[in-house]
């Protein structure tokens, strides 16, 4: 076997020409996410006793893409693939990078080198340095995909199993580290809030997040050679439950970017005669594609319920307060009564804003 060595130029070429790529991410809203089915075709990925990581992995990828499509309408849903079907690695990203996509999440899942495990849990990894010997291990086995494409030139002569290779490749970290690592955090955040056990959000080699222009995170769901896991995500309601728990994170993720980069209008922002009364603080709890009326009986139990229309959805939120500490006992209220993912947000002079504008509008 001809020995497969990773260009040092390529690499460092590629660190410093980092800063000067250009910005997916641009503007104030998250309008384009590309979900990436981790393997596929002749590339099964790992094997369970009685499916295989392609098929799981390509399961929950459709899941997620349909909840985004019901409840995020502004949301442009883009995957790798939809079928069982053998998509390179450099594809992969470039599928993203064509689309202008402002987030790429790969779904994958995880095994280890012995038959069975009692190994368990999600993590979910980021572009970087493999801190230890486990992500390094990880890496290599999801990037070893590439042995199995007829061109490599697109990685440089990258050889998966070179711990060398991997000490260069952590160079060219990715300029969307920061917001990946946000993602990947509220992505764990979720898993940990469905039962799962938290294994982290680490970092580590890999050639699908190697040339993203955007926030990108690699999601192992669970370990498919663990057998309880391995029924778990084959199941209906493993498959829905962790689709739901990326789509959660990806839903909070945007509306917190959304929030941050918002810029109210002059007018708005600036308008003397406005009144406190509507700039207040309140705790959004649901978010529905056809509206239906605050009394509806889903809602019982919550009080002061209104509606609003906000990116082409209706949400659905509780009372109006003068104070964030006062929303944020009220969130702990509607939690109790089974909406887990109750938030607080804020609106000035009638318009959505974020909370650190509500304040200083309200000191005024």
């Amino acid at each position: 076997m001809v020995e497969r060595k990773i260009s040092r130029f390529g690499v460092l070429c590629l660190f410093f020409l980092l800063p000067f790529l250009g910005f997916a991410q641009k503007g104030e809203k998250i309008q384009t996410i590309v979900i990436d089915a981790g393997h596929g075709g002749k590339d099964t990925g790992a094997l369970g006793k009685v499916t295989t990581e392609k098929a799981l992995n390509l399961a929950v990828a459709l899941k997620l893409g349909n909840y985004i499509k019901e409840n995020l309408p502004d949301v442009k849903v883009i995957y790798t693939r939809s079928t069982d079907k053998f998509v390179e690695l450099s594809e992969r990203a470039a599928i993203a990078n064509r689309n202008n996509a402002d987030v790429f999440i790969s779904i994958h899942c995880n095994s280890t080198e012995s038959a069975t495990t009692t190994a368990q849990g999600a993590e979910t990894f980021v572009m970087g340095e493999s801190k230890n010997e486990a992500n390094l291990n990880v890496a290599k086995k999801e990037n070893a995909a590439i042995l199995l494409e007829d061109n490599t030139d697109a990685y440089d002569n990258f050889d998966p199993n070179s711990t060398e290779a991997y000490i260069l490749f952590s160079l060219s970290q990715s300029m969307y580290q920061k917001q990946s690592l946000d993602l990947a955090g509220k992505v764990q955040q979720k898993f940990a809030s469905k039962g799962r056990n938290d294994r982290g959000v680490q970092q580590a080699g890999f050639l699908v997040l190697w040339k993203t222009a955007m926030p990108s995170i690699l999601v192992e769901l669970g370990f498919i050679n663990n057998a309880k896991e391995e029924k778990f995500l084959n199941s209906e309601k493993g498959q829905a439950q962790m689709a739901l728990a990326l789509y959660h994170a990806f839903e909070e993720y945007k509306r917190e970017f959304e929030a941050e980069n918002h810029t109210p209008s002059s007018t708005v922002a600036k308008k003397k005669n406005a009144v406190k009364g509507d700039t207040y603080f309140t705790v959004q709890f649901s978010t529905l594609n056809k509206k239906v009326p605050v009394t509806d009986k889903a809602f019982k139990g919550v009080k002061e319920v209104e509606v609003y229309e906000y990116n082409g959805a209706y949400r659905y939120v509780s009372g109006r307060f003068p104070t964030k500490a006062e929303a944020v006992a009220r969130q702990a209220e509607v939690r109790k009564l089974g909406y887990k993912d109750a938030f607080v947000v804020a609106f000035i002079n009638g318009e959505r804003g974020t909370l650190k504008q509500a304040e200083e509008a309200l000191r005024k």
